[in-house]
């Protein structure tokens, strides 16, 4: 797997982009030691502090473009395991739709991106992980992996580990489909079933995680019996 070391970058999901855009598709790793630009969910600014693991896995696909954001499971699942080959004794959780939690507090997110150029389809996954720091800042919990974990891990160790789980991922989704994703994911979700608080850009509610379905979409009971979708928005348990 080719990888792109940057000492420090603007942002690695905007590099990846550039590549996607010159015709390089990988796949590929960028990755830095710092990042000035860093970005989150809703074009939040992500805060990138030396020590902790920030990289973007460009990639080209084949899968329709309504398929496509189902990637989020897939790369999910492989930072899950990732991080559970160098802290096997970390009470780690999947949040809907792609945190990883570690002891109920958030230690990863992810920025998934997907274009087109020159008719080849691509998927950007960005992806931060608190290694040795974690934000004190936030309207929920953090955690960092330092706080759980005696011996250090070097953000190339964590890639070393996490790689291969998000490539055999995404092998099983694009030979099987999203089923087996979806049946991996449920078996590492923090809450669901369980109670959740929902916060989209117009609404705020509590409701009763049900299920994931098979579009990815959150299915959730309100107090009155009412069954939703949540598509996009933040979920955290209730």
């Amino acid at each position: 797997m080719r990888i792109i070391q940057f000492d420090i970058t603007g942002s690695t999901n905007t590099d990846a982009r550039r590549l996607a855009n010159e015709a390089d598709f990988g796949p590929l790793w960028i990755v830095a030691d710092q990042q000035t630009a860093g970005r989150g969910r809703h074009g939040r600014d992500w805060i990138s502090p030396k020590g902790n693991f920030y990289g973007s896995f460009l990639f080209p696909t084949e899968q329709a473009p309504a398929q496509r954001s189902l990637y989020s499971f897939v790369i999910a699942l492989g930072i899950y395991d990732g991080l559970k080959a160098v802290h096997s004794d970390g009470d780690f959780q999947l949040k809907w739709p792609n945190d990883v939690l570690l002891g109920g507090g958030k230690i990863s997110g992810m920025l998934l991106e997907t274009g087109s150029t020159h008719h080849q389809a691509w998927v950007i996954a960005g992806i931060g992980v608190n290694l040795i720091s974690r934000p004190d800042d936030l309207p929920y919990a953090a955690a960092c992996l330092a706080e759980h974990h005696e011996a250090p891990i070097e953000p190339h160790e964590l890639l070393e580990q996490m790689s291969p789980h998000i490539m055999h991922w995404k092998s099983v989704f694009e030979q099987q489909g999203f089923g087996p994703i979806r049946e991996a994911w449920l078996k590492r979700a923090s809450n669901v079933p369980g109670p959740v608080k929902v916060r989209l850009p117009d609404d705020v509610f509590e409701a009763q995680a049900v299920d994931l379905e098979p579009n990815g979409a959150l299915k959730v009971r309100l107090a009155n019996g009412t069954i939703r979708q949540v598509h996009a928005g933040d979920v955290f348990p209730g």
